[in-house]
């Protein structure tokens, strides 16, 4: 059975470009043994996931990002059965990277600019709403 996880957190110190790059690397070797994609979205110091896979590998990497000392405020939006991934891959969008820069490093995508569309079976979900959301907002502290 495959599980998806939506989840939001809050980073406790500053992410720079380079500190996500080694973050998606050191997540893309994990996650690829336990059989988990998803998408990773890093904005303004927070960050939204969706973690597809086995139920039992879904949980225990969200469990681990739960324990995660970086993180604070971390909080399960949607868990749902899923028949088929919807991420082939691991991908990770942020917004500071220029477009050629996104296109060079592996594993990054144009998702926050809005140059990025779901798969239209995916798109009408509540993660997709949610993924866009979050795009789609400044999520700065008042």
């Amino acid at each position: 059975m495959l599980v998806s996880i939506v989840y939001m957190s809050r980073s406790v110190t500053p992410f720079d470009d380079d500190a996500l790059a080694e973050l998606l690397r050191e997540s893309r070797l994990r996650n690829e043994a336990l059989g988990v994609s998803g998408l990773l979205v890093a904005k303004g110091g927070r960050f939204m996931q969706l973690l597809e896979g086995p139920a039992w590998s879904v949980d225990d990497r969200f469990a681990a990002i739960s324990r995660d000392r970086r993180h604070d405020e971390v909080k399960s939006l949607i868990r749902e059965d899923i028949a088929r991934r919807r991420f082939d891959g691991w991908s990770m969008a942020y917004r500071s990277l220029d477009e050629r820069d996104v296109r060079e490093e592996e594993g990054f995508s144009p998702f926050l600019s809005g140059t990025m569309d779901f798969a239209p079976e995916f798109d009408r979900t509540s993660a997709a709403w949610l993924l866009k959301w979050f795009r789609d907002r400044e999520l700065t502290d008042r």
